[in-house]
């Protein structure tokens, strides 16, 4: 049999007992936080059916779901029919985020749901796309969302719980990027921009962390966008990042509609009470914040480190979401932590490994000589100093023994003898 048969599938991977029980850790932290907030747990399906996850506006992502074939009889009859493509092969797929199947919960509960409904959910989600650095095929999210207050008060409160979750965490020199879906568009009009290149700005200005703004604008050449209206988007953005303008001088003019100023006196609230309530915390206007999903009808904000670009979270308003499965729109808002870039970032060092690291006893045993059922009952004993006690049956090569059970995170151990057992330290 071939070594790679023991390898997980390309982008996904096998956690082992020391890192999984720091994933474990920090998981039930970030929950204890969402729930001393009053945000009410739900559980939703991994699977979903594909009508559910295409065509909901989740941008690339919706190219990258994992399909699944039809099985047994089904699938028989359907490949009998010949000529077939990919879709009539299958008839579900993994679900990519978890904002779409809440969104079909929320439909389908809603009138036995408090309103607003404050709810979070974590849980797996996949995407077919190419593995990198904190970037994977399987990976966790960590959602909260309020559905049905369509007031900024639901930002407010998202970037507030999320925030303080972060500080739960011990996590420090991080910040707030926010950005409004109707701005963009604004920007985009006093740009030149047409409609049908709307698109096509959002794709390219989304990579404006990574390339510079003259590589943007090459891109957006290439994409036939004339040189009057690239003139314009190099004007606006060279201004905007020097701060000669800024969220307030891109305020109300004859150019205006209804929902851009909304908007704008909504984002200005936002950032404003933010400040207000956490002083330590820098949230700023980010005009070039995009956000992938198509979903997004309003505000969109990440959570970045400071002065990096390794992006922990974001998300937005998506008031059009339910209403694509129960023909009834409703205010939605959301904010999703990026759990294995919070892991990789701060908890897979040595420093984060060892903090909070809670005392394990190992003792072991002969299990030709002790009686088990005074073993167990002296390990509760033990178990009033140390959290955690397991029993193993005492090996020949103690020493191996003991590294292994070091390597998953054992801080103690001992031999038992009938008599009061020593506990020893692990050896450094």
């Amino acid at each position: 049999m071939s070594k790679d048969n023991f390898l997980p599938p390309a982008g996904m991977r096998d956690i082992e007992p020391a890192a999984a029980e720091i994933r474990n850790d920090v998981l039930s932290a970030i929950i204890a936080n969402y729930k001393k907030y009053g945000f009410n747990s739900v559980e939703t399906p991994c699977l979903e059916k594909p009508e559910n996850l295409i065509g909901k506006k989740g941008g690339e992502n919706e190219k990258l779901i994992f399909k699944i074939l039809k099985r047994g009889e089904e699938l028989k009859e359907t490949l009998k029919n010949g000529g077939l493509e990919e879709n009539d092969l299958t008839d579900l797929g993994l679900r990519y985020d978890l904002t779409v199947p809440l969104a079909r919960y929320y439909a389908r509960y809603k009138d036995k749901l408090p309103k607003p409904f404050k709810v979070f959910q974590t849980g797996s989600v996949w995407r077919a796309e190419r593995p990198q650095k904190s970037r994977y095929r399987q990976f966790t999210q960590c959602d909260i969302d309020i559905i049905g207050d369509p007031t900024p008060n639901c930002e407010i409160e998202l970037i507030y719980v999320t925030c303080k979750t972060l500080a739960e965490l011990k996590i420090k020199n991080f910040e707030v990027r926010i950005n409004d879906r109707q701005i963009l568009k604004k920007i985009s009009r006093d740009c030149g921009i047409n409609d049908d290149k709307y698109g096509d700005f959002l794709i390219s200005l989304d990579k404006l962390d990574k390339k510079s703004l003259e590589d943007i604008i090459e891109e957006l050449r290439k994409k036939d966008f004339n040189e009057e209206v690239l003139s314009n988007i190099r004007n606006m953005f060279e201004g905007l990042k020097s701060g000669t303008k800024n969220i307030n001088l891109l305020s109300d003019d004859e150019n205006s509609d209804e929902e851009y100023s909304k908007a704008h006196k909504s984002l200005s609230s936002i950032i404003d009470t933010v400040k207000n309530l956490l002083s330590g915390i820098n949230i700023r206007f980010d005009p070039t914040l995009v956000r992938g999903m198509d979903y997004y009808t309003g505000t969109i904000y990440e959570v970045n480190e400071t002065n990096g670009k390794v992006s922990f979270g974001g998300g937005g308003r998506y008031n059009n979401m339910v209403g694509s499965f129960s023909g009834q729109n409703i205010s939605a808002c959301g904010f999703s932590l990026g759990f294995e870039r919070i892991i990789d970032a701060f908890f897979s060092t040595a420093a984060g490994n060892n903090e909070n690291k809670i005392k394990k006893a190992a003792l072991l045993y002969s299990s030709d000589k002790d009686n088990y059922a005074e073993i167990i009952s002296y390990c509760e004993e033990l178990r009033k100093t140390y959290p955690v006690v397991s029993i193993f049956d005492k090996q020949k090569n103690i020493s191996n023994q003991l590294g292994k059970l070091k390597e998953i995170g054992y801080t103690h151990w001992g031999i038992y003898n009938h008599q009061a057992t020593q506990i020893a330290e692990m050896a450094k």
